[in-house]
């Protein structure tokens, strides 16, 4: 049935000349926009929150669970997809359909985002947007803190089964590292359940976390008053810098504003 769906929704939906691009993946989606690309795309995923004009395009669904049926509704010619999209079966209908599929490495360092932004100019046809974003990257770029003054922990959830903290390896390190903040989730590799009783003894000098997490459990006084945090002193103060989204969980050309909002907050402290 699935197949007759796609036969016929290509039989009565033929896909003109002009391109027609779908995103799957904010970091991707953002750096589209900054190269002026955005013409482009009739569809992005749910993870592509920046800038706000994404959001206003179709949307497929999360780009890790992508479905046939949702991504060929909008007659797509191409479809890019981030590292870690899926459902792997629901790709290889699409592609069989004849829509190019074209797969990036997710970029966990500022080298590996560079080299996106060139990749993407380079199959988008916009080579020389994508090295002016590249400069415009490396000047945004903040000098490297020189030594950590403060300790921080990088939230994605805190509830009944834990705390799920950003240890090496993921964006929100990165961004701690060159802020000059020493990451208490360190002890790690990506996103793990961390002892918040080993925490109450090295106690963070504040928190971090998404803005998608904080403000759908009501807001920073909420995120705060979560039982599982009564023992960080930092939650007791709401010392919470929340951060948007993608921002702080994927590579954005946005990077060094990251890097700012962190030093500007542990600044205030």
């Amino acid at each position: 049935m699935r197949y007759l769906f796609i036969l016929i929704l290509l039989t009565t939906h033929p896909l003109s000349a002009q391109e027609r691009i779908v995103s799957a993946g904010g970091t991707l989606t953002e750096i589209i926009f900054a190269l002026d690309k955005q013409n482009t795309l009739v569809a992005v995923d749910q993870s592509s929150l920046y800038p706000k004009q994404a959001t206003q395009l179709d949307q497929i669904g999360y780009y890790r669970d992508l479905a046939a049926e949702g991504v060929l509704s909008v007659r797509p010619t191409k479809l890019l997809v981030l590292e870690g999209a899926g459902r792997s079966h629901a790709l290889a209908q699409i592609e069989a359909t004849g829509v190019e599929l074209i797969h990036y490495k997710k970029p966990n360092s500022i080298n590996d985002l560079l080299n996106l932004v060139k990749r993407l100019g380079k199959d988008l046809n916009a080579n020389d947007k994508a090295r002016a974003l590249v400069a415009q990257i490396k000047n945004s770029l903040p000098p490297k803190a020189t030594k950590e003054t403060h300790s921080a922990l990088f939230l994605l959830s805190a509830n009944e089964r834990g705390l799920v903290a950003a240890g090496t390896d993921t964006v929100a390190d990165l961004l701690l590292d060159y802020a000059g903040v020493t990451n208490l989730g360190a002890t790690h590799k990506g996103f793990k359940v961390i002892n918040n009783e080993v925490l109450a003894v090295k106690q963070p000098d504040f928190l971090i976390a998404p803005a998608h997490v904080v403000y759908s459990l009501g807001g920073k006084e909420a995120f705060c008053n979560q039982p599982t945090l009564r023992l960080l002193t930092a939650a007791k103060q709401c010392r919470l810098l929340v951060m948007d989204s993608l921002l702080s969980l994927g590579m954005s050309p946005r990077i060094a504003t990251g890097i700012k909002e962190l030093s500007n907050y542990k600044a205030t402290l």
